[in-house]
């Protein structure tokens, strides 16, 4: 991958990320759930579960405690299903 201008990402561009976001596409019952996709680890919020300030401070916390080197997300390797 390189960027518009031919050059290499940066590792902290490339890095697994953390984040937080409301969606109402929740199993019953549940408050947050995480969800590991190819950019690193999300976490859906029920709407109403907290407020969306508090949302976006989890959101920066989660940026600068794995921006610092305070937490690391090892994302699992993905491996193709066998031939038929």
């Amino acid at each position: 991958m390189t960027t518009p201008t031919g050059a290499k990402p940066s590792r902290a561009a490339t890095a697994p990320r953390c984040w937080f976001f409301f969606s109402a596409d929740l199993p019953d019952g549940e408050m947050m759930v995480p969800i590991v996709t190819e950019h690193g680890l999300a976490y859906a919020v029920r709407p109403g579960a907290c407020p969306e300030a508090f949302l976006e401070r989890l959101n920066e916390a989660a940026r600068h405690a794995v921006g610092v080197g305070l937490a690391t997300i090892q994302l699992p390797q993905q491996t193709p299903p066998p031939e038929p």
